[in-house]
């Protein structure tokens, strides 16, 4: 009998438009994300941003987020999530969590081409 090879699990449709929707949003706030990951971790140390994308955003304004430490994201059940945070390489990345409707969540590790001083 031939060995069947695994599934390679396919991402449906809608996650891959969403996913690549969310990396340009978090491309267009880099500026604002990237100063504000560097100075948390210089202060706190490892941890992530975590956006609320279900709060519409002021005009002129943006979505509500703060820096949540290692020690808070570790209180979480998101593997994920914790397992990004352990790994990331603060000279060069930063951990982004969004918040969405239906208790949904993304998760990504951001590298960045500059690295900080």
């Amino acid at each position: 009998m031939p060995e069947r090879k695994p599934n390679k699990r396919r991402v449906p449709e809608w996650a891959r438009k969403e996913r690549q929707g969310d990396l340009g949003w978090i491309r267009e706030n880099l500026h604002v994300f990237w100063p504000v990951a560097t100075a948390a971790f210089d202060e706190v140390g490892r941890g992530a941003i975590v956006v609320d994308t279900t709060e519409q955003p002021v005009p002129g304004g943006g979505h509500p987020f703060a820096y949540f430490t290692q020690e808070q994201i570790e209180d979480h059940d998101d593997v994920d999530t914790k397992r990004l945070v352990r790994e990331y390489s603060p000279k060069r990345e930063f951990v982004v969590l969004l918040l969405k409707a239906e208790n949904r969540q993304s998760t990504y590790r951001i590298q960045t081409r500059r690295k900080r001083k």
